[in-house]
């Protein structure tokens, strides 16, 4: 058409950059499909011919998150994290090691031997000074072992303090990703109301530009600038609609899982939208 003269280079080029563009976005939508399957069969050990043929029976669908808002997390709800339960007794194990070692420091008498009328025994007694035999009696009196003791209740409260800020470690770095969820949840709850209305407008000016085109008023090149304008806005709110799901995967993940959605009224505090 260009050179019979009825539409003009740029025109021409206009419409290869747009066709050259749609091909460029389909091939990436299939590698991410691609991507996504390959994910699936090492998440669920499908054979992937059949993980396929499930995929075909939902095509085109996606998952839809509940319809609820999260204003905020108790903290408590945190404590189902394995990291978090874990960190936490490794903490109470440690200050329990210390409490045990400091035990072991103080003086505790034990007897040994035995005393009859006839004849006197003494047990067989460690040697090392803390020993003092009384007639029949050996008394085990734990005092001098060279700061053996406190060597082991210091190495205790060395292990304690590191447990400690592993701990806190741990529940800086879930607090975080905690914030992060929530705030990416928030954002694209804002967003999707944004682009939902970008694309009822691009579909309306495409159903515009498709009726005028029908009678005449408007060119082929118009017409489909327009419907790649509305393609393009279709597929924001496509990958809109993937981050959300992904964003409430990663609030249930940060949180340590275990809820159903049965029991989300007793984790979340709710708020009106």
């Amino acid at each position: 058409m260009t050179r019979a003269g009825f539409q003009t280079p740029a025109n021409t080029a206009l419409a290869k950059a747009s066709a050259a563009q749609a091909a460029s976005t389909l091939i990436s939508q299939s590698a991410r499909c691609t991507l996504a399957v390959k994910a699936l069969v090492a998440l669920t050990g499908m054979d992937e011919v059949r993980l396929q043929q499930q995929l075909q029976l939902a095509r085109g669908k996606l998952a839809e998150p509940l319809a609820i808002h999260v204003a905020a997390v108790p903290a408590e709800a945190l404590a189902q994290r394995p990291d978090i339960f874990v960190a936490a007794y490794d903490v109470i194990a440690n200050s329990a090691d210390i409490t045990q070692l400091q035990a072991q420091r103080y003086p505790k008498i034990s007897f040994s031997g035995k005393i009859s009328a006839m004849h006197m025994e003494i047990a067989a007694t460690p040697q090392g000074g803390t020993v003092w035999s009384i007639g029949p009696l050996a008394v085990t009196l734990p005092l001098f072992d060279g700061g053996l003791r406190t060597a082991n209740v210091s190495a205790a409260r060395a292990r304690y303090d590191e447990a400690s800020m592993i701990y806190a470690g741990k529940l800086r770095n879930a607090v975080r990703e905690v914030e992060e969820a929530l705030i990416n949840l928030r954002s694209m709850e804002q967003r999707r109301i944004e682009v939902q209305k970008a694309v009822e407008g691009f579909n309306t000016a495409f159903n515009a530009k498709e009726a005028l085109y029908k009678v005449g008023l408007a060119n082929l090149l118009e017409l489909e600038d327009t419907r790649r304008t509305t393609v393009q806005a279709q597929n924001i709110l496509l990958d809109l609609q993937r981050e959300h799901i992904a964003a409430w995967i990663s609030l249930y993940r940060a949180l340590g899982g275990g809820w159903e959605a049965a029991s989300t009224d007793t984790v979340f505090k709710q708020a009106p939208r």
